[in-house]
């Protein structure tokens, strides 16, 4: 939730407040919440099981209600966490998403990191209201913008070849930098990992070279559903994957900028010859599609892409893309190929009528 729309640049209603300008008392606590207690503790504790990007996601929530009250009503920020959560601030905070626009689905999400914030700062507290008030959000169900995935795989695969086969033809770091441009989107296109497992692939811990092979691994701590995920990259790749690491990333590492952090094993090098962050990567590839193919693509799409590709032209063979995609259930998978065999059905109905047609007309 950070850079774009969500970030520094945004409208200041749609900033997350961070954690260093929320109220003293709620930093405080917070910063006790991430210790491990025992269980004879009355406080403390709540948030160290948690994985990292869920106690992200928390911190996010609690700081986006914390910029409505800022905006809303500032003299609730003085109160104690507890007792700024009424009935009445939610309900106008449920009215604020919605007049922006945000759907069903992130409303209830932001409703929810509510609930879980407050087990931290009130965990002895009921906040039922806040279930009823989910309840009626979910009535008045707004859907989302639909996922139509009207790009399949191959022809984002011939945008990577052609962004590697003429990057020769530029000055070298320009040439580094479109390399590296089209091998992303390429290994996006046979491992859509989930965002940030794909930027964080290191050489020697995620990207592993035995046996005569590369794979990509990534450990149960690594992966949303907390199982393990080992993947072979497609030897056909290999030498794409092989020059930019002999080649490209080099030349990328000496490159000196103002935000300098030094890279170890990271794959992907920015400009700056620091690792490549997560926002970093969504624009270079939402940059490369949109003028592909005057569309964004985001490196989160390309999962929808693959169920896609996989439902439309080998139908037969959807449930493979369940364990690749790292679904915990088929369900998730199987919309895809319900989308595809509806659109399928639809074009042989045209096909139908276009064939009645020809016949009535001659």
């Amino acid at each position: 939730m950070s850079g774009g729309r969500y970030g520094p640049r945004k409208t200041p209603e749609r900033r997350c407040m961070p954690v260093e300008a929320w109220p003293a008392e709620d930093r405080a606590r917070w910063d006790l919440s991430h210790t491990p207690t025992s269980i004879l503790e009355d406080v403390g504790g709540e948030m160290a099981h948690l994985a990292p990007i869920s106690r992200t996601k928390t911190a996010k929530g609690w700081g986006r209600f914390l910029t409505f009250l800022s905006i809303a009503e500032p003299s609730a920020l003085l109160i104690p966490a507890q007792a700024r959560v009424t009935p009445s601030r939610v309900k106008a905070y449920v009215r604020g998403l919605e007049a922006l626009g945000n759907n069903t689905a992130t409303i209830l999400c932001r409703l929810q990191e509510i609930r879980d914030a407050l087990r931290v700062f009130a965990p002895d507290d009921d906040f039922a209201f806040i279930n009823r008030i989910a309840s009626h959000v979910r009535a008045r169900h707004k859907p989302a913008r639909e996922k139509r995935v009207t790009i399949f795989g191959d022809e984002i695969a011939d945008l990577a070849y052609d962004l590697m086969d003429t990057a020769s033809n530029t000055d070298p770091l320009d040439a580094a930098i479109q390399y590296r441009d089209g091998l992303i989107l390429l290994l996006l296109v046979h491992l859509p990992l989930r965002r940030k497992n794909f930027t964080d692939l290191s050489i020697g811990e995620s990207l592993v070279f035995r046996e005569g092979q590369w794979f990509v691994q990534l450990t149960p701590q690594q992966t949303k559903t907390h199982a393990w995920f080992e993947a072979q990259v497609d030897p056909r790749l290999v030498p794409w994957l092989e020059t930019y690491l002999a080649v490209h990333r080099p030349l990328l590492l000496e490159c000196r900028g103002r935000w300098y952090r030094p890279t170890h094993g990271e794959i992907w090098v920015s400009t700056h010859g620091s690792p490549m962050t997560q926002m970093a990567l969504y624009d270079r590839v939402t940059e490369r599609t949109c003028i592909a193919f005057g569309e964004p693509i985001s490196p989160h799409r390309f999962r929808d892409i693959l169920a896609s590709t996989i439902a439309s032209h080998a139908p037969e063979h959807i449930h493979a893309a369940t364990p690749l995609l790292g679904h915990a259930s088929l369900r998730t998978t199987e919309k895809h190929y319900r989308i595809a065999r509806a659109q399928e059905g639809q074009r042989r109905y045209v096909a139908t009528l276009e064939s009645i047609r020809r016949r009535a007309h001659g």
